[in-house]
């Protein structure tokens, strides 16, 4: 009994099935040779320097007794408002925060509005670094974290720094 076979011609890849290998063999040759440039030639980036304190100037006398006296008086008017519960804990910080640092601004001109607590500590401004670390957690943590910090007694202490700047 003979038996015959019919063979059927090879699996054919059409045209795109191709190209859609190629396409992926390119991207990852693409991806191997990126990954090794980065290891091999790996350039250090250029680090961030904090802002230097640039432009700093020394008030006269009569005019830091003035802005002295503006933000303790600013200082106050937000510790009432505290009490009054018309602000929120962190909104109360939020604006003392920002009254602390625009009073640096206008003391020294140097602008810490914008500068981050690294940044403060690498100045050396003194005392700044202290009460932006007091007001920091309140600031930004959640409402539970921040329960611990009174803001009465930060309100006291920016006074204080304040009437002790020189």
């Amino acid at each position: 009994m003979e038996t015959t076979v019919t063979l059927r011609p090879p699996f054919e890849y059409s045209w795109w099935v191709i190209l859609i290998g190629i396409v992926l063999a390119a991207l990852g040759l693409f991806l191997l040779i990126r990954a090794l440039f980065k290891i091999f030639y790996k350039k250090k980036a250029p680090k961030q320097e904090a802002p230097k304190p640039e432009g700093y100037r020394r008030p006269m006398p009569q005019h830091l007794f003035i802005i002295k006296k503006k933000y303790i008086a600013g200082i106050n008017k937000l510790r009432s408002e505290y009490e009054k519960e018309n602000l929120t804990k962190r909104d109360a910080y939020l604006k003392l925060s920002l009254m602390i640092r625009g009073y640096v601004h206008e003391a020294t001109g140097i602008d810490v509005e914008k500068c981050t607590l690294n940044d403060v500590k690498t100045m050396g401004i003194r005392h700044l670094d202290e009460l932006m670390e007091e007001y920091y957690v309140p600031e930004f943590a959640e409402e539970n974290r921040a329960k611990s910090r009174d803001f009465v007694t930060s309100c006291n202490t920016a006074v204080g720094v304040i009437r002790e700047w020189s």
